[in-house]
């Protein structure tokens, strides 16, 4: 009966005690996994995969300082330097990369590191290093990076002038037929542009000519066909340039250029009926592609070079007219750019989660102004700018999003410290209900009288309530002179066999009740120490709390300090690249605005000089 109690009281008491874990902070607790030997490192994983860059590198940054991904760490460190040098932190990934050099033997591991050195260094103008680094892998790399090896080795060739070299390369690459032909296309134009026309018109001439089974690769080959097309007509070889600009289709998205070239390569040879053909095509598009704002002059030239002076002057009069109300809607624009509207305009659309190199703008908003900056989009300055921009401005909702965090977690401490402070009376008052001493004194007692009873085989202080109950009424029964008496015979006899039948079936249970006996001390004993461990928890907690809140108000204090700091600085940063765009889109407006009144003075020109002929006609007629 006294075990049964003492159990009761010692579960009791360390449920009481437990009460305050559930009032005070909470620790998180480290999750075990099997999905990779590293749990942490798969969850940096599942970040990068879902393209989610920054949230992947900052994990594995931490992952790293607490030692979290020791049986991934070399490609850890290749995924941190990759990340690095896609949000455009080159000196930081280069280090990286040296440093997994410095470290490893594992050749697939020295040959990816090498890849990443040589285009970290081709970025920062290193072509020497650069050429050294790609030239030290020792075996093929991954599909994809091994296509963009020879892309990195074919622009440092050129770059150092070695442009046969660079065209040898390309022609004995063997990768993927996409990559390669994209590659072909980029050195080609050059190549061109560098003034060596016979190894660039090779290039794009066998783009021009491919087959070409998804709509990239065709829109590929008509620009192959389309930049082709114009470098013999700047080279003044029209009879060349026709055929590759009738090779693009008349619905691309390049076919307004290779009508503007093709009607040029005609009328270069005064085919002007065929010329005329292919401009009043053109004329009929968006007046936003420059090739359609120069056909509107070219179509006047071909009727006043066929002799047809009024169709002449009635379309260089609809010139001017158009020319005037694009010069109007470009005036607007500029001052939208030069009033920071303009760029901000183009992200209301971007839903994309996609950071770092991979994102691109995937559309233009449906506004009359920024669709002039269609041609800027494309530029690679700017271009890099946007994304560099649109990475700012989501690390800047990434910050505001985590000060809004702190907030929370503001408000959840001063939660459970107001919940501390209601529940520990209640749990003190509790707690003082349970005497420790006096349950371990029981607890001491018991254990004695157990011990006392194996030692002298005391079946009696085994007995159950009621066999024992019985015993001592037994027992009492000896003591009465009335058992002794003759006529009391039968009754005597009767006391003596029950007596002892309780004793002999006592002595049958006795060992199987001191094991158990045993067993329940032992269990007593675990109650007890953690009775004792739950009330020191209590205890220590009930004088830590202060210094734990007091510890995480600094830790979210100087977390918002650092917060504010690199808010302040990612808004000094964004200025700049507002700045930055704001002027290449100034000067993109400012170039098609010039470029419009050009032809809007050409037009004139052109138009004031029909008037004079006609009126000279006028008057030799009358």
């Amino acid at each position: 009966m006294i075990v049964t109690l003492l159990q009761t009281a010692l579960r009791t008491a360390a449920a009481a005690a437990v009460l305050l874990c559930y009032a005070g902070p909470a620790a998180a607790a480290a999750q075990d996994g099997t999905v990779v030997r590293d749990p942490h490192y798969g969850e940096v994983l599942f970040h990068f995969f879902q393209q989610e860059h920054f949230t992947a590198l900052s994990h594995l940054v931490t992952a790293q300082s607490q030692q979290r991904v020791d049986h991934h760490a070399y490609d850890a460190e290749l995924l941190r330097g990759g990340l690095l040098l896609s949000w455009g932190q080159h000196v930081e990934a280069g280090k990286v990369f040296e440093n997994l050099l410095a470290v490893t033997d594992d050749p697939a591991v020295r040959n990816r590191a090498w890849f990443y050195l040589g285009k970290v260094r081709y970025q920062r103008g290193y072509l020497t290093a650069a050429e050294q680094a790609l030239e030290s892998i020792s075996a093929a790399l991954p599909t994809e990076l091994e296509a963009e090896r020879f892309d990195l080795l074919a622009r440092l060739y050129m770059d150092q002038g070695r442009f046969a070299d660079a065209v040898q390369l390309l022609e004995a690459f063997s990768g993927t037929e996409d990559w390669a032909a994209f590659a072909s296309y980029n050195t080609g134009v050059a190549l061109v542009r560098l003034g060596e026309l016979q190894l660039g018109a090779r290039l794009l001439d066998r783009i021009g000519t491919m087959l070409a089974p998804t709509e990239e690769l065709r829109a590929l080959r008509d620009r192959a066909n389309v930049a082709l097309g114009f470098a013999y007509l700047q080279a003044e070889l029209e009879g060349d340039a026709k055929p590759v600009l009738q090779r693009v289709r008349l619905n691309g998205p390049f076919s307004a250029k290779a009508l503007l070239g093709a009607g040029w390569a005609w009328s270069a040879e005064q085919n002007y009926q065929a010329a005329l053909a292919a401009w009043l095509e053109l004329g009929s598009r968006d007046l936003l592609d420059s090739a359609v704002q120069e056909s509107l002059l070219a179509i006047p030239y071909a009727f006043a070079q066929l002799g047809a002076e009024p169709q002449a002057a009635d379309h260089y009069a609809r010139a001017l007219d158009i020319y005037a109300v694009e010069l109007n809607r470009l005036d607007s624009a500029i001052v939208d750019a030069d009033e920071g509207r303009l760029i901000n305009s183009l992200l209301t659309d971007d839903e994309s989660q996609v950071e770092g190199w991979y994102w691109q703008l995937a559309k233009l908003p449906d506004d009359e102004r920024s669709r002039y900056l269609f041609f800027t989009i494309a530029d690679h300055r700017f271009h890099e700018a946007l994304k560099s921009y649109r990475d700012l401005v989501q690390l800047d909702r990434h910050l505001g999003n985590w000060s809004d965090k702190l907030d929370a977690y503001r408000d959840m401490l001063a939660t459970r410290e107001i919940a501390y402070a209601e529940r520990l009376p209640e749990l003190q008052a509790r707690m003082t209900e349970f005497d420790q001493a006096a349950l371990r004194g029981s607890y001491a007692a018991i254990v004695a009288r157990t011990r006392q009873a194996a030692q002298e085989r005391d079946i009696v202080a085994l007995a159950t309530a009621d066999e024992l109950d019985a015993w001592q009424r037994l027992v009492a029964l000896e003591s009465n002179p009335a058992l002794a008496r003759a006529e009391h015979a039968e009754q005597a006899h009767k006391h003596r066999v029950l007596k002892g039948l309780l004793q002999w079936n006592m002595d049958r249970d006795y060992k199987l009740r001191l094991w158990q006996q045993q067993q329940r001390n032992a269990q007593l004993a675990q109650l007890l120490a953690q009775t004792d461990a739950s009330f020191a928890s209590v205890n220590s907690a009930t004088t830590s709390l202060d210094g734990t809140v007091d510890s995480f108000a600094a830790r979210i204090q100087r977390l918002q300090g650092r917060l504010d700091s690199s808010r302040a600085r990612l808004a000094v940063a964004m200025r700049d690249y507002e700045d930055y765009l704001n002027e290449l889109a100034l000067g993109e407006l400012n170039g098609q605005k010039q470029r419009l009144l050009t032809y809007r003075a050409q037009a004139r020109f052109a138009l004031a000089s029909i008037y004079d002929r006609l009126a000279a006609m006028n008057s030799e007629g009358q």
